[in-house]
């Protein structure tokens, strides 16, 4: 069960002891958030100094500290995780200092007036799994190359060569030199030039007159595929299977349902 307290619209001294109350004494188990006026003075690595302005401060439950703008996905400001956050009154403001050992470095944020305080407890176990990457392609490729065509082999995965590092490189069922090019999503003209590039590096290191070039990608558009064939390359539409924590497998298309 999550319990979850808040105090709207609190003078600093009200602040104060509703953190003392719901926060100060179970840091480790409280995530505090705080929105409000406040001006913001770093001093660590770098120096930064941030004029008043209404953000939101969070304070997680291992002590990391994210200082939000209005705007953008990054946090503006932000302590490490092991950070520790002391918070007092001066002036009729909230003051909260936190400070963290190794790299040192110390953030102290004043609030003039703040609208919103919450602390919540949160539980949350789960690891993240990231699948239907690029990798999980190259994988599949791998495991079952005929997925390409029958009597491909596969001999190696990231080959280097002087333009960059080709995705996987075999030989087909006549032996010759196939260089494959995966892309986790929708292939675009610049995939194509990057495949030209490999195959016209390999072609300057072996001694047959032929090496095929294969772009692989779940959507291959029109145009892609006839830019493939003015430079002689080939094309293969391979749907990824994307891989859910419960092992259930759906293609691509219906996890996107």
């Amino acid at each position: 069960m999550v319990l979850t307290r808040d105090v709207l619209n609190p003078n600093s001294k009200d602040a104060l002891k509703f953190i003392e109350k719901n926060h100060k004494s179970k840091a480790d188990k409280t995530l505090l958030l705080l929105i409000g006026d406040c001006m913001i003075d770093y001093r660590g690595r770098a120096r930064s100094f941030l004029d008043w302005g209404e953000r939101m401060i969070m304070i997680k439950q291992d002590g990391a500290v994210l200082v939000h703008q209005p705007v953008m996905r990054e946090p503006v400001n932000w302590q490490p995780t092991g950070s520790k956050t002391d918070f007092s009154v001066k002036d009729d403001d909230l003051i909260l200092r936190s400070h963290h050992k190794s790299p040192p470095e110390k953030m102290k944020i004043t609030f003039r007036s703040i609208q919103l305080i919450t602390a919540s407890s949160l539980r949350d176990n789960a690891k993240l799994v990231i699948s239907g990457m690029e990798a999980d392609v190259v994988n599949s490729i791998i495991s079952n190359p005929e997925i390409i065509e029958q009597g491909l082999r596969i001999s190696k995965r990231e080959k280097h060569v002087k333009s960059g590092m080709i995705d996987l490189y075999g030989y087909d069922v006549n032996h010759t030199p196939v260089v494959i090019e995966v892309k986790r999503s929708i292939a675009n003209i610049s995939a194509v030039q990057q495949l030209r590039m490999y195959v016209s590096d390999i072609k300057k290191d072996v001694d047959e007159a032929k090496v095929r070039g294969i772009l692989c990608a779940p959507r291959i558009p029109d145009m892609v595929k006839k830019l493939l064939s003015d430079y002689d390359l080939e094309w293969q539409e391979v749907e990824r299977q994307v891989v859910l924590p419960d092992d259930f497998q759906k293609t691509l298309k219906q996890f996107s349902k």
